[in-house]
């Protein structure tokens, strides 16, 4: 759709108010229609042209830190921004005049980091927000010249959406500012293929505000779950798979205030922020894929955080240490316990720490002895364990002598499948899902079902301890029937405005809360044939 040119009213204000919610060269939104579906993939722009390079699912900082200036009582000058709107990649020049000449002028991109806040409580995570931390950086530097002009140019970063300031600094003070406001780029990829197909939605220009910071999915009209990209410096990357019977089928994405979607968005303060819609063909129901576990992305994990580490104590004797092999895996894994550094010649109780209760009436530490072990001459131990059967997450095989722990080490129990059934069935019966090694924590005590791409509700594992079995009614004619299960985030009381929880947070592999603190939470994705 043509844009129209922006007048010199806009101009001032994308440079004098950058930091404000601008509708800016993006028409009436209400008139807007996406690109026509077709079998490759298709990229579009909230505005402007699509961007001319793929970025990575987790961007970098867009350029080097940059300390806060101040200037205080210093009129700034006006930057003039060419163009003043666009995607991730785009060639921009920046002129400012008025400059004290003869300087180096700096110039400064303001953007924030993102991060999730979570608290460690009676041994559970609590989630409470999002928070947004403003950070600047440096985008290169150029003379002013004799007459006070400077001329910078830089292709627009990959990072969080709408309106960004511009700062030209000099000696480490402002002395002018405009701003830039970058528009968000949508991908859907593959448009075609046999129920089960996997498509992969980005979007890059994800913001940070309320409003502009989620996306919600649909799915012919059925909402499917919630997209973020907190962590990820505005871009977002969730696959679903393609479901229903062969023919067109309809996914939106909508802008979201509270993980939802916002259906007349138009109407609203962020009308900008309109719809993208696309099509996918299913071209055949060739029978009920395998079932498949997606995991998140390694480079996403983080294991820095230890004080957020659910049952462990990280106390020791002076000297010791104790590490499990492997230190991850689903329940029932045959893992191996080494400790130094202990007193030798003695004996001593490996025990198992976990929680027991639930979200109703509380819950308390939980110790089980798994055996006793002899230490060496040499102040070592090694014993090959069994992981219980129990609540998934971080655990710890504690060494105590007299109930006084001597060193601990953690133990992660993954998710894992253990059967659909059954997995052929009529319409109307009931069939299970059964998991084991679901957590306890606000962050993973759950997961979030989805029948066909449409959100239905979510099951809790804490006071069954782990082993969560989902009855779900098989609906549909009969044909190939989807069951995703999605990582969410537990509504305990402590998640804060604008978000609803326990829904589907479909960019799990990337930026969700568990990460940062070494949570590996996957996707289930499984299916049943209904037949007559």
């Amino acid at each position: 759709m043509p844009r129209s040119k922006p007048t010199s009213r806009t101009r001032l204000l994308v440079g004098v108010l950058a930091s404000a919610v601008l509708v800016v060269g993006c028409g009436d939104a209400r008139k807007v229609t996406p690109a026509p579906a077709s079998p490759a993939a298709s990229t579009a722009t909230s505005q402007g042209p699509a961007s001319p390079g793929t970025a990575s699912p987790g961007p970098a900082s867009p350029g080097t830190a940059s300390p806060a200036v101040s200037s205080p009582g210093v009129a700034l000058k006006l930057l003039k921004t060419d163009p003043e709107t666009g995607p991730v990649g785009t060639s921009v020049t920046i002129t400012g005049s008025g400059l004290p000449s003869g300087k180096t002028a700096q110039l400064i991109w303001v953007t924030q980091d993102g991060r999730y806040d979570t608290k460690l409580d009676n041994n559970r995570v609590e989630f409470y927000e999002r928070v947004f931390k403003e950070k600047r950086v440096s985008l290169g530097s150029a003379p002013i010249d004799g007459e006070g002009k400077a001329t910078l140019k830089f292709n627009a970063p990959e990072d969080f959406g709408e309106v960004h300031d511009l700062y030209l600094a000099v000696d480490g003070q402002d002395v002018a500012k405009g701003g830039f406001r970058l528009n968000r780029t949508y991908t859907v990829s593959p448009r075609e293929g046999p129920v089960g197909t996997l498509i992969t939605i980005k979007i890059t220009g994800v913001g940070w505000k309320a409003f502009e910071s989620t996306t919600a999915l649909r799915y012919d009209n059925k909402y499917t779950g919630f997209i973020t990209a907190t962590t990820t410096r505005g871009t977002a990357v969730a696959q679903i798979r393609a479901s229903g019977p062969v023919g067109k089928h309809y996914l939106s994405l909508d802008g979201a205030s509270h993980t939802l979607p916002y259906l007349n968005m138009q109407q609203s303060p962020v009308a900008f922020l309109f719809p993208y819609r696309a099509e996918f063909n299913v071209t055949a129901d060739a029978g009920a894929p395998k079932a498949t576990v997606d995991w998140p992305d390694p480079s996403a994990i983080s294991l820095a955080d230890a004080t957020q580490r659910t049952t462990l104590t990280g106390k020791a004797v002076a000297g010791a240490a104790a590490t499990i092999s492997p230190a991850t895996g689903p329940v029932l894994t045959q893992a191996t316990f080494r400790a130094t550094g202990l007193p030798a010649n003695s004996t001593a109780d490996l025990v198992w720490v976990t929680v027991t209760g639930n979200d109703l009436f509380g819950w308390k530490l939980s110790k089980e002895k798994v055996s006793e072990v002899t230490i060496g001459a040499d102040g070592s131990v090694t014993k090959a364990v069994t992981i219980p059967d129990g609540l998934g997450g971080w655990h710890a095989l504690a060494l105590e002598k007299n109930q006084v722990s001597l060193v601990d080490a953690p133990f992660f129990i993954e998710r894992s499948l253990i059967e659909v059934t059954p997995s052929v069935v009529k319409a109307g019966a009931v069939f299970n899902v059964h998991l084991k090694g679901v957590g306890w924590t606000e962050i993973d005590n759950g997961v979030a079902v989805t029948y066909d791409n449409a959100y239905i509700g979510y099951a809790c594992g804490f006071a069954s301890y782990g082993d969560v079995v989902v009855p779900i009614q098989a609906t549909g004619g009969p044909g190939t029937h989807l069951i995703d299960l999605y990582p969410m985030i537990y509504d305990g009381g402590h998640g804060k405005w604008p978000w609803q929880y326990n829904m589907p947070l479909l960019t799990f592999a990337q930026d969700h809360p568990s990460l940062a603190l070494g949570y590996k939470l996957p996707a289930f994705r499984l299916a049943i044939q209904v037949v007559e």
